[in-house]
């Protein structure tokens, strides 16, 4: 299965990093520094109950040198979307499933907006991840999941397909029967979260002991 990440943070680079570890041919969109890393050290996931290194993985900043894609993974940050509909138009031929693991519950409309609605799987993720720095991911809490489905409650062959790669990642993953219900409750969980405290709090208060001057940051 040829899967294209759009997408290479957080969410994109971790469960890219596990499928690409389980033997998909997954090819991974990204830019700048993050981009560089990935194509010299390949890309790691560090601090969660499992470490993962792939020393050699497929990214590229132009979705054409991709091509037509299996299965693309829309993991953009939900503001830079618009664009990124665009930029995935070479990925998408006609038999490519199109599943986004975004926030919100309007996902899935712009991508039916964009594309014909056949190609839209729906999706949902939980993991707690970031980009620490360029070429490297850091998980915060050991919960990794992946619900996806289609939107008529039939169990598709392009859903057992990727449950499979999944699987083979090591992804705790489900075909969701219900992929709406799901879509909702992960919209329900996450504004029950608490607000992210500032990464650089504890630097700030460390600096001010040392008598330092405190760094800049932001949420």
């Amino acid at each position: 299965m040829k899967i294209a990440v759009m997408g290479s943070g957080g969410v994109g680079g971790y469960f890219g990093a596990r499928l690409a570890m389980g033997g998909a041919d997954v090819h991974f969109v990204a830019r700048g520094a993050h981009l560089q890393a990935m194509r010299d050290n390949g890309l790691s996931v560090e601090r969660g109950p499992e470490p993962i290194r792939v020393p050699k993985v497929n990214a590229s900043e132009s979705p054409a040198e991709i091509g037509v894609s299996d299965l693309v993974i829309f993991a953009v940050k939900l503001w830079d979307t618009e664009d990124a509909l665009k930029l995935i138009k070479p990925l998408v031929g006609l038999s490519t499933t199109i599943v986004s693991f975004q926030n919100g519950v309007l996902k899935d409309e712009y991508l039916t907006a964009a594309y014909d609605p056949k190609h839209v799987m729906g999706g949902v993720s939980y993991v707690a991840t970031t980009v620490d720095r360029p070429g490297v991911i850091r998980q915060t809490g050991p919960m990794q999941r992946l619900v996806f489905g289609e939107f008529d409650g039939t169990r598709s062959r392009r859903a057992e397909a990727f449950l499979e790669a999944c699987r083979r990642g090591g992804i705790n993953a489900e075909i969701g029967p219900d992929i709406r219900r799901a879509i909702w409750e992960k919209f329900v969980f996450s504004a029950r979260l608490p607000a992210p405290r500032p990464r650089c709090a504890r630097r700030s208060a460390r600096s001010a002991r040392t008598r330092r001057r405190a760094p800049s940051c932001s949420i």
